[in-house]
């Protein structure tokens, strides 16, 4: 008789899933943002914000019980997956036991992809229905590292999206922003609703592209333009001139206030601004423009 690829979970049920967890001895856990995706639709929308061809490396993050899982490895992804809860683990191994193609990594990711990375190289596609609680720390991750993927698709938080995605002036504007908008173009594909997840979360969630790109103005010392970003960013509503004041007497302390100031000047941009009001070009020529003075160059 033939094996069953998997063990036929019907993702779209509530009920199901319950049960699965009660025999399991599991439950959705609170502290890793754990919320089933029980919306088929958004699960399809998600996985066709990134083209996958037969044989793709593909990294999941936060698979669960394995209903985007199983779309990925049905388009021909060669799939790994990075899963924190042990009891999920448990049952994936046995869910995909029969495809070639699944492979898992145990643990939080942040702290395990760079190891496959550095093993693998840099996967065509990254995706997943991300933790709240995680969600700014894995993209960051990726990004400081100078590792983002060629296409990132995922599921977040609404808040979070539109942080990923505002514009200068806006109240949703952050040093986050400028971040993810400096590596990546960033596109807001559209909510899902909080009906489409068990259990039923108190927030509604959005699913976002992410594409590596390149800025017209190179960054010359990437450590030093993160640092700046959120400096002037520590308090909100102080103006640049304050808040690298104090950045002077801290993470920026080795450059100097009045060297801070003279790049400010250089770039025509006024002490009086918030950094709210800066663009991403903006912050990279100013932090250009501090790597030149220091170095005397």
């Amino acid at each position: 008789m033939e094996e069953e690829r998997d063990l036929n979970l019907n993702y779209d049920s509530p009920s199901e899933i319950k049960a699965l967890l009660e025999i399991m001895g599991l439950g959705p856990r609170k502290k890793w943002s754990q919320n089933f995706l029980i919306n088929r639709d958004a699960r399809i929308r998600l996985i066709q914000c990134i083209e996958i061809n037969k044989g793709d490396q593909i990294w999941e993050i936060g698979p669960g019980l394995g209903s985007i899982t199983r779309l990925l490895l049905d388009k021909g992804a060669d799939l790994t997956t990075f899963e924190i809860d042990p009891g999920y683990i448990e049952y994936l191994k046995m869910a995909f036991r029969n495809d070639d193609k699944f492979h898992i990594v145990q643990g939080d990711v942040v702290k395990t992809w760079k190891d496959l990375y550095r093993k693998n190289g840099k996967p065509e596609g990254i995706v997943g229905n991300l933790p709240f609680n995680a969600a700014s720390a894995i993209i960051a991750s990726f990004i400081e590292n100078n590792s983002f993927p060629k296409q990132f698709a995922a599921i977040v938080q609404s808040e979070l999206a539109d942080r990923i995605t505002a514009r200068p002036r806006s109240k949703n504007y952050s040093s986050f922003s400028i971040l993810c908008q400096y590596a990546c173009e960033v596109k807001d594909i559209g909510t899902i609703g909080s009906g489409s997840f068990y259990p039923r979360p108190n927030v509604s969630s959005k699913i976002i592209r992410m594409l590596p790109r390149r800025m017209s103005i190179d960054v010359l010392d990437q450590s030093l333009f993160f640092i700046l970003v959120r400096d002037c960013f520590s308090s909100r509503r102080k103006t640049l001139q304050n808040n690298l004041k104090n950045a002077a007497g801290r993470r920026l302390q080795k450059y100097g206030k009045e060297l801070l100031f003279q790049a400010l000047e250089e770039e025509g941009i006024s002490l009086s601004s918030r950094a709210e009001e800066l663009t991403v070009e903006q912050f990279i020529a100013l932090s250009n423009a501090i790597s030149r003075l220091y170095s005397g160059s």
